[in-house]
């Protein structure tokens, strides 16, 4: 069954509520501000192929993400009002939904978000409580997935150098971060190698933050880039870019900073200052990655790009 909303960040916003998922500890709805609640408004909406066959629904399969958290919306229980919670991705059917099209409403694209587990739908009606009701076509059961509107992208996206048109790619946290060509027919290995997400250091509170700092996250091996000392060939190189594992340790993770060169291209700063620089060396079978002085250069010069890929069922977000 084909899917009939395309993978994306998405503001999930009430009809009749115009209010929108919010994410803090628990799960509620909230004012729309998704620039300054960037992680906690802004969601990862993706179609799990396959299951829609398994289940023998009508239709299409989706799991509702939160990436900087980890976090899947999640219905255990299947009584009528049931509250929603968020909990760290598993896969299990009462972390997935479906989405059902609204056509009466002309003045959107409006959806039915409907538990996998228990077929009851995603409700607003309880004053800034997520629950979970029999469907009675209320206005406070219908959804609409609109585009983020925040200052760097959000999402999954692949990294592109300017010059060459590779894109940043980890296989391993081990090995260090490359840059590929983009394969046209990936699997979902080779996507989710490709695949980084920006998440504003306000995810990780405890004064960790600051209004342009953010952590590059792979998706493949969950690790965060950083830049090191090391034995980079290139003689101003600051260090090498790698990758450090996922912990609870805030002190390992490092920052990075975006600016907009002339062409309007991304430039990806290190909080030290140095830019991401991809070198004519080969490494690995890609380019080396490093972080090198802030002289203008199109190697230094980067693009976000989305790419329509599906997902894997039961793997982290």
């Amino acid at each position: 069954m084909p899917a009939i909303l395309p993978p994306g960040a998405y503001v999930i916003r009430n009809r009749g509520t115009s209010t929108v998922i919010h994410t803090d500890d628990g799960v509620a709805t909230f004012e729309r501000d998704e620039e300054r609640f960037r992680e906690r408004q802004i969601w990862w909406v993706e179609h799990i192929p396959g299951l829609d066959e398994l289940q023998d629904k009508i239709a299409a399969v989706y799991r509702i993400a939160n990436i900087a958290k980890g976090v899947s919306l999640d219905v255990f229980r299947c009584d009528d009002k049931s509250k929603v919670i968020a909990f760290p991705n598993h896969g299990s059917p009462w972390q997935l939904c479906r989405l059902e099209r609204q056509p009466e409403y002309t003045d959107g694209k409006y959806y039915h978000i409907l538990s996998a587990n228990s077929g009851l739908a995603l409700d607003a009606r309880s004053n800034r409580v997520l629950t979970c009701t029999l469907d009675c076509n209320s206005s406070t059961q219908s959804w609409e997935f609109q585009k983020p509107v925040v200052s760097v992208p959000a999402g999954w996206l692949r990294i592109r150098n300017v010059s060459s048109g590779k894109v940043l790619s980890l296989t391993y946290s081990s090995l260090p971060p490359i840059t590929v060509v983009p394969p046209s027919s990936p699997s979902p290995h080779e996507a989710w190698a490709t695949q980084w997400s920006f998440t504003h250091a306000s995810a990780l509170g405890d004064g960790k933050t600051g209004n342009r700092h953010y952590l590059i996250k792979n998706r493949l091996t969950g690790t965060y880039l950083r830049c090191c000392p090391s034995l980079a060939v290139s003689r101003e190189a600051a260090g090498s870019v790698n990758a450090c594992e996922t912990t609870c340790n805030y002190e390992s993770f490092e920052f990075w900073n975006f600016e907009l060169d002339e062409e309007s291209n991304w430039k990806v700063v290190h909080i030290s200052g140095p830019l991401l620089e991809e070198l004519d060396v080969p490494l690995l079978g890609g380019n080396e990655v490093v972080c090198t002085t802030k002289t203008p250069h199109e190697k230094k010069s980067w693009t976000f790009v989305k790419e329509l890929l599906i997902g894997m069922f039961l793997r982290r977000t």
